[in-house]
């Protein structure tokens, strides 16, 4: 993970004594290295390995506390706070938010997680209000849609992705922020197994 805020540069970082990448870090000068601003998720976080984005002063990163897995996580550039923002799959295992999109609309953060139970699906955080949440269940069930695998761009306020409901193989969906629907867009090749040209990458976030 490497975040400019301002004149700071935020990465994670090992300082042989705290743990692999056991926290968020950042340079004082180029001659004086970095320090240390954040052990509080505790050591070898790995933070920022599946997932992270700078929203306002905050940063939003996946990051591994020992006990809960990997988890989304959060750090206030303005008051150096950092807190885990949900533990949306429990357990020592989980590897919870990761680097296929996120999407910052209005005040909510759109990404994709899986909680345990209903595979990888997109889910929401409200950073206005501290709620979080799965947008959609596509694939019903404990499989995954895995959203966003081979697509995604935002156009104006509705997300549009790649996802498999289980039935109709990759296709592409929509999903409108600003009423909360989810649908598939169109059935482009019938079948369950099809998957679409991969654009990751090529259309920008």
């Amino acid at each position: 993970m490497e975040v400019l805020v301002g004149d700071t540069l935020y990465f994670s970082a090992d300082d042989g004594s705290s743990g692999t990448n056991c926290g968020l870090m950042i340079p004082q000068t180029p001659q004086l290295g970095g320090w240390l601003i954040s052990t509080a998720v505790g050591s070898s976080s790995y933070p920022g390995d599946y997932m992270a984005i700078l929203v306002g002063d905050t940063l939003y990163f996946s990051a591994n506390d020992g006990s809960s897995g990997n988890e989304l996580w959060a750090h206030d550039t303005s008051n150096a706070s950092t807190w885990r923002v949900a533990d949306i799959h429990s357990g020592l295992a989980a590897v919870t938010p990761d680097n296929t999109w996120r999407y910052f609309v209005g005040d909510t953060l759109y990404f994709s997680a899986n909680d345990g139970s209903s595979g990888r699906e997109l889910w929401a955080h409200d950073t206005s209000n501290a709620s979080t949440w799965r947008v959609a269940d596509i694939d019903s069930g404990a499989g995954s849609s895995n959203p966003g695998n081979y697509m995604e761009i935002l156009v104006g306020d509705t997300l549009y992705f790649s996802a498999n409901d289980g039935s109709s193989g990759h296709e592409l969906w929509a999903h409108d922020t600003s009423n909360a629907s989810t649908w598939r867009v169109a059935d482009i090749n019938s079948g369950l197994a099809q998957l679409p040209r991969k654009l990751h990458g090529d259309l920008g976030r």
